[in-house]
Parts: structure tokens; C-alpha cells; sequence
């Protein structure tokens, strides 16, 4: 698939994991779903971020829809074979590749590795989930050890360090895998300035997680699987945050197909 100009990795969900297990060099993975990619077209830094992936996986159903309506299907002809043959679609143009999926499967893989955290710090919590965050972060490597005893744990906080310093930092340890956990645009950015800094190489995997950890740790609730094997994600998070995520849901449900459907016509990029 190739979405506004932005090529999304075609194959098996244990293809591509065993794929980042076993690196050659240094790579860069993100994921983008319709918010990411409706905001890159806008942004044009954000877009040649992405474009500077060893891999952009699909994480989101509406990226199958955006290319179908590519290839000539109505919108909602496009939605109702992603809901109703969804195998199909996922053997044509790949499975789903979820970041949440990733960070869980390489935590929970029993080989030895060091992974580096990079977390944004919120020195002053405005509400109960980030004053729980931050009593978290006070001992974030010890609690994931404990959950994850087969893996050695480094954080830092977003800031601390500068991209170089933290490159350093990834090479004298022998780092396998980055999580950059600061927030869409900022965390692909980030992995981008310190991966420069590295030789090519060099065997580490920067991954874009997002609230990954918090998922994890039970910070934030993911839907549970029946919403999850529908695609429905998005429909549980609108239920239980409606305030928080009507704006990003509208994006992806409304603006991003709006969008693909304009670019159809007149093709900007």
C-alpha cells in the first residue's frame, strides 16, 4: 500500500516481528494510522519523518479503506470488506501491524535484550491518570523488570539528553530496541535525530510506541478483544472518553476519507 506518498510494509504480522528481532542494522519503525497520516499531509516535516522509516506499518483498519477508495471502491463498499472479509483484505495488502502488538510481543519475547524508554516527564499533573503516570515514572525500569524480568531496562525523559548523547548512550550499552513513548510527530522525530548519530550498522530498532506502556501497565485501558478482532477500537475508546477522542476519531472517520477521496481527484503530492 502507498497512501498519500507514504509506502506501509505489505506481509505477516509474525513476518515482520521476526523481521525486527533479528536486525542487520539500525531501523526505524513507525506506524502510522489515519490521524498520523492526515496530519503529515498538512505538515510537510512530519511527512518527510515518516518517509525516513526503514518501516512504516499499517495500525489502523481505515489505511485498507484509503486504499481501496485509491483503486476505484466507494467508501463504504471499502468499510464493509474491511469489516466483513477482513482475511482477504489483510492477505492482499498485508495484516495489521499494531504498535501496542509490537511493544507487547519483543517485551514479552524470552531472549535476553536491553531496551531504552524515552517517556515525556509532566513535572506538574493536572489530573488523576498523570499524577498515577507519574508515580510510575518514579520507578518505571523496576516495574517493568518485575513484569518483564527477561529484558534489562534504561529510561530517560524526553530532554534530559540530546540526540547525540543518547546515541552514545545506545552504543556503549549494546541497546536492541528504542521505545518512543513522547507523543505522535515528537517521538518519530526524536528517534530520527538520535538514529543520525549512529553507524548504519548498527543492530537497534527505534520503534514510535505511543501509549504502548501505559496499555501495559494498566494506565489506560486498550478495547477489550472483541472490539479489537471487529476493528472497533475506536467505537470503545469514542464510549469511554467521548470528550478526549471525538476530535481524533472525527479526524479518522470523516477528515482522513474526506481527504483520500480529494486526493483522488487532484493529487498534490
Amino acid at each position: 500500500m502507498k497512501i498519500f506518498n507514504i509506502p506501509l510494509w505489505n506481509g505477516k504480522y509474525q513476518d515482520f516481528l521476526e523481521i525486527i528481532k533479528n536486525p542487520t542494522q539500525k531501523s526505524l519503525v513507525f506506524t502510522p494510522n489515519p490521524e498520523i497520516l492526515y496530519r503529515a499531509h498538512f505538515d510537510q516535516e512530519f511527512f518527510e519523518i515518516l518517509q525516513t522509516a526503514t518501516f512504516n506499518v499499517p495500525d489502523a483498519n481505515g489505511l485498507y479503506v484509503a486504499e481501496m477508495m485509491q483503486e476505484g471502491k466507494s467508501f463504504f463498499g471499502a468499510c464493509l470488506k474491511v469489516f466483513f472479509k477482513k482475511n482477504s483484505v489483510y492477505q492482499k495488502y498485508g495484516e495489521l501491524i499494531k504498535g501496542s502488538d509490537l511493544t507487547r510481543d519483543i517485551l514479552e519475547w524470552e531472549t535476553p535484550k536491553k531496551i531504552l524508554i524515552i517517556d515525556r516527564k509532566n513535572s506538574e499533573p493536572k489530573n488523576d491518570f498523570e499524577r498515577k503516570k507519574a508515580e510510575i515514572q518514579k520507578n518505571l525500569g523496576e516495574i517493568l523488570v518485575q513484569k518483564y524480568p527477561n529484558n534489562e531496562f534504561f529510561v530517560l525523559f524526553d530532554g534530559e539528553q540530546n540526540p547525540e548523547q543518547i546515541a552514545e548512550i545506545i552504543q556503549q550499552e549494546k541497546i536492541d530496541f528504542v521505545f518512543s513513548c513522547i507523543g505522535m510527530k515528537i517521538q518519530e522525530q526524536r528517534l530520527c535525530e538520535i538514529f543520525e548519530y549512529l553507524p548504519t550498522d548498527f543492530p537497534v530498532v527505534g520503534l514510535g510506541v505511543g501509549a504502548s506502556i501505559d496499555f501495559l501497565l494498566g494506565l489506560q485501558k486498550r478495547a477489550p478483544k472483541f472490539f479489537q478482532n471487529l476493528g472497533l477500537e475506536w467505537l470503545y475508546r469514542l464510549i469511554m472518553q467521548p470528550k478526549i477522542r471525538a476530535k481524533r476519531i472525527k479526524t479518522a472517520l470523516i477528515d482522513f476519507p474526506r481527504l483520500v477521496k480529494q486526493e483522488i481527484k487532484n493529487p498534490s503530492k
